[in-house]
């Protein structure tokens, strides 16, 4: 017969993530709620109201396995970034060294803060690079084996979501108007299950579509909250599932 552990270990990591996650939340968005998340780009147009029109507190967070998976993604995100940043230290050394003169340009740039005070938005880009004059666009996603082989496997989803190709875009606008030019973006995938990465290209036509989503997100809050419309509340049926605004959207609750 099994003895209960003495240490409540999983309590504990709860109790800690959870310190980490409100830490995140103070230092990213308090004081700046007016503007829309650009991570929720494509997203539910009435999930996009409820957390930056109303500003609502979520009835539906994540259970524990849910945010220690978020978590280790988190992990990952940051372990890349600290990867790119111990890089860019070791070129600029090297190269001092090598010909006695101080290098100005900067490798990598992570986790920079981005707004597009047109559109409203306000995010933060993974990673841009900066080589030989030309800029190019990064962002990192952890993925589990199911979704990795609906994207990538012999079984591909015919009608995948292109969340993750939006978001990139709207990070796109903001690089491209800081920098005058961007040459190429990209997501860079991680397989959680067995440390798998690929790279793969996004078209630069979802600079367009994401400065379309932004705009049309805007013009319909000026009307009131969003009704209920297939491919734009939900943007896609899955994520209500995943809402973290579910009891709240709810029709009985909101009547």
């Amino acid at each position: 017969m099994s003895q209960a552990s003495p240490v409540d270990i999983e309590g504990i990591y709860k109790d800690y993530i959870s310190k980490k996650n409100e830490k995140n939340r103070a230092e990213r968005y308090v004081g700046k709620e007016e503007y829309y998340h650009a991570s929720s780009t494509g997203s539910c147009s009435r999930k996009i109201w409820f957390e930056s029109i109303q500003k609502a507190t979520p009835t539906d967070e994540p259970d524990n396995r849910a945010q220690r998976l978020l978590r280790l993604g988190t992990i990952v995100h940051d372990d890349i970034q600290n990867a790119l940043l111990q890089y860019n230290v070791t070129i600029h050394s090297n190269k001092e060294k090598e010909n006695n003169i101080k290098e100005k340009e900067t490798k990598f740039l992570v986790e920079k803060e981005i707004i597009l005070p047109t559109l409203n938005v306000r995010g933060f880009y993974d990673l841009v690079t900066l080589a030989s004059e030309k800029v190019y666009l990064f962002d990192f996603k952890t993925m589990a084996s199911y979704t990795w082989s609906r994207k990538f496997g012999h079984n591909k989803d015919p009608n995948p979501s292109r969340l993750h190709e939006m978001q990139l875009g709207t990070y796109g606008l903001a690089v491209k108007e800081e920098f005058g030019r961007l040459d190429g973006m990209y997501l860079c995938y991680y397989k959680k299950d067995d440390s798998r990465l690929k790279t793969v290209p996004v078209a630069m036509t979802y600079l367009g579509y994401a400065e379309s989503y932004w705009r049309d997100i805007n013009k319909e809050h000026k009307l009131g909250i969003p009704m209920f419309k297939e491919g734009i509340s939900p943007a896609y049926p899955w994520m209500c599932n995943y809402c973290q605004f579910k009891t709240l959207c709810s029709p009985v609750n909101l009547k």
